[in-house]
């Protein structure tokens, strides 16, 4: 993150009402972001192409159908967001851009879970912003995995940094920010670790 968008996440009140209540029962969930898994990264894409992907034919939000019918598959996963756009653009805007299906299944935020609802520390309090956003997105989610406790989690990202060799074995989908869920590849390793943490689902 940029000193710009740092300091403007210390000044803002963050966008992002609180999502939905966490589940009682147990939980199978899916970190997801949104630019470089969804759809391209525009700027990286501008960097190593030096044209606008919008213009090449890429759409906002293009990997939704597919993430949607490969889900289906598993009907107890939950989605928790860890892009900044959620931040930004407020969570409604982006659930809208999810769909039904997808929003539905959406239990909560990174940000808004780490520095508003979990209870960390010794001291049992949230993460403060400034903490937050000097993390990579693989702090991220291991904080959130370590207050949530899922039974099961993956996260797909295009953030590499800092993944530990078990995270990226056994639970990143970690895909090229110029083509998401698009990439055949990161579909084959998406289908392998909802299979290997999930279980294989049920038959459609």
């Amino acid at each position: 993150m940029d000193a710009t968008h740092l300091e403007l996440a210390l000044t803002l009140e963050p966008l992002v009402p609180a999502a939905t209540s966490l589940p009682v029962a147990s939980t199978q969930v899916v970190y997801l972001g949104v630019s470089g898994v969804l759809h391209p990264s525009a700027s990286l894409y501008k960097l190593i192409y030096d044209k606008d992907c919008w213009e090449q034919g890429h759409a906002e939000y293009e990997g939704v159908s597919y993430l949607d019918r490969v889900l289906e598959g598993w009907p107890e996963a939950r989605i928790v967001l860890t892009s900044p756009q959620v931040w930004a653009k407020g969570l409604q805007a982006v659930l809208q851009r999810l769909g039904t299906h997808l929003a539905s299944r959406v239990i909560g935020y990174t940000f808004d879970d780490l520095t508003r609802r979990a209870k960390l520390g010794t001291h049992g309090q949230p993460m403060s912003p400034t903490v937050y956003w000097s993390m990579t997105r693989a702090e991220v989610v291991r904080h959130h995995v370590a207050w949530l406790c899922p039974d099961a989690w993956i996260a797909v990202d295009d953030d590499a940094a800092l993944w530990t060799t078990d995270e990226r074995r056994g639970h990143c989908v970690l895909t090229d920010p110029c083509k998401g869920l698009l990439d055949p590849v990161a579909q084959d390793r998406l289908m392998t670790l909802l299979v290997g943490n999930f279980g294989i689902g049920p038959a459609p």
